[in-house]
């Protein structure tokens, strides 16, 4: 006998995404943004060897100084590198051809690392070297004073005792270098690990974007882009290169449970999110983002209410339990935690006389140097795709939700100098919508100008300006 209709209820279902629509010939707007983001980048990097590229501001009490002295050695890894991800590229494009996406996905985590260490080359600064400089990292030095256990369960009590960094911060950066002293305490090897662990961001991206977008092309792309961003290679092996992993873990839960709800993604969610406040709790604002993908799925019924509201539920429990399961045998409190350091971050913009109108200019010019300058360019074009050709795309919703993260920072004002590194995250995820423009295009030159692009900025910055230093 059939089920009668008012016996059951009928949920809705996720339609498989829409690949992203291909052009037989570049269309040219792709051709002219790409384009102007190289030109605008060589630019860049010629402005860079004259040392007259802004790195923060005079006006804002802070900038990043000038150490180098241009020589045209310092073009070998670019060079090197260049060459190296170009063939990647080609053999990227035969790969994918032939139907391999996960053999392509394979061979760009496994060259990586080396790829990242050929990029920074000229840096005359070790990884090891920034790993126990107390000055450019100051979490590595208290996991070897204090045990994980004393850490945490002390944390109120020692925490005026920490380096700046360390006092400044949630406790679970100083934890991750318990977890991974577990393999090795040597600062070198600690730099390899924290790098190796920074490039899995390139995966969640991967995954994120064959979920909603169903394209893996893009998928792709946007993971290259992602080994590629210059922000996060120029301030290896410091921990707000990782600071990207919770929240992106935390986005592909969730997209997983609107393209599939269970109550599995919904919990993993919950206790992800934890991890992001425990962590680095900046990369919340992505909020927005979750929000707008939520109001997109009940927008084209592939999310029901009853599963939107299983999904809030599911989620704060779980959270509620992993509070609970920090708060009840260790004794340590994450929102009391949190007020304070939020506070430690207001106070200490007034304390470093850093100016909130210098800074909300200056900020915008901190991404590019941070996303990079080409990406930027193409990422300005895919914001008035996304508005021209209607705002209920994909696509377009994680344009617009991107740069309204941004925004948002932006004018509330909270990063004020040393913003470069506090952009990494965003300009992570923003890699996306860049590789839907170069997507847009059959072939494959577009994402080969910007990846050069990319690599070009790197490696013309790195060894002039200081970044990072112990």
């Amino acid at each position: 006998m059939a089920d009668s209709p008012l016996l059951t209820v009928e949920r809705p279902t996720a339609a498989a995404p829409t690949p992203v629509p291909v052009a037989d010939r570049t269309p040219r707007a792709v051709t002219a943004v790409v384009l102007a983001g190289a030109g605008l980048t060589v630019a860049a990097a010629v402005l860079a060897a004259l040392r007259l590229l802004p790195a923060g501001s005079r006006a804002g009490a802070w900038r990043y100084r000038y150490v180098g002295v241009f020589s045209w050695e310092m073009l070998l890894p670019f060079a090197g590198a260049a060459a190296v991800v170009l063939a990647l590229l080609w053999l990227t494009h035969r790969v994918l051809a032939g139907g391999r996406e996960r053999l392509a996905v394979g061979m760009w985590l496994a060259t990586a690392v080396p790829l990242q260490l050929l990029l920074r080359a000229q840096d005359e600064v070790s990884l090891g070297a920034i790993v126990a400089s107390d000055k450019a990292n100051s979490f590595y030095t208290p996991s070897l004073r204090f045990g994980a256990y004393e850490y945490l369960t002390r944390f109120t009590e020692i925490v005026h005792e920490l380096p700046q960094h360390a006092r400044s911060n949630m406790p679970g950066k100083t934890l991750l270098y318990h977890l991974l002293g577990t393999v090795s305490t040597s600062p070198a090897a600690l730099g390899l690990l924290i790098t190796a662990l920074s490039s899995l961001a390139a995966l969640l991206i991967y995954l994120i974007v064959r979920e909603v977008l169903g394209d893996g092309r893009v998928a792709v792309y946007a993971m290259i882009l992602c080994l590629l961003v210059p922000g996060r290679l120029f301030f290896l092996p410091i921990l707000n290169t990782v600071s990207p992993l919770p929240i992106l873990l935390a986005l592909w839960l969730f997209v997983r449970f609107l393209r599939r709800p269970h109550w599995g993604w919904a919990v993993g969610l919950g206790a992800s999110l934890y991890l992001v406040f425990f962590f680095e709790p900046l990369p919340l604002v992505m909020g927005l983002t979750f929000a707008a993908l939520a109001a997109l799925a009940l927008y084209r019924r592939e999310l029901s209410g009853f599963d939107l509201l299983r999904l809030v539920s599911l989620t704060l429990g779980a959270f509620a339990a992993a509070y609970l399961g920090m708060r009840a045998p260790f004794g340590y409190d994450l929102f009391v935690n949190l007020a304070e350091v939020l506070a430690d971050a207001t106070d200490f913009n007034e304390r470093a006389h850093r100016p909130y109108d210098v800074w909300v200019v200056r900020n915008l010019g901190d991404f590019a140097l941070c996303a990079g300058i080409a990406g930027c360019v193409a990422l300005g074009w895919a914001a008035w795709d996304a508005v021209r050709r209607g705002v209920t795309r994909t696509a377009a919703v994680l344009t617009l939700s991107g740069l309204a993260v941004l925004a948002f920072l932006d004018l509330v004002g909270i990063n004020r100098g040393e913003t470069t590194r506090l952009w990494i995250f965003l300009a992570v995820f923003m890699q996306i919508s860049v590789a839907w423009v170069c997507a847009r295009s059959a072939r494959m030159w577009p994402v080969a100008v910007i990846a050069t692009a990319m690599v070009l900025q790197t490696t013309a910055l790195t060894p002039m300006i200081a970044f990072i230093r112990p």
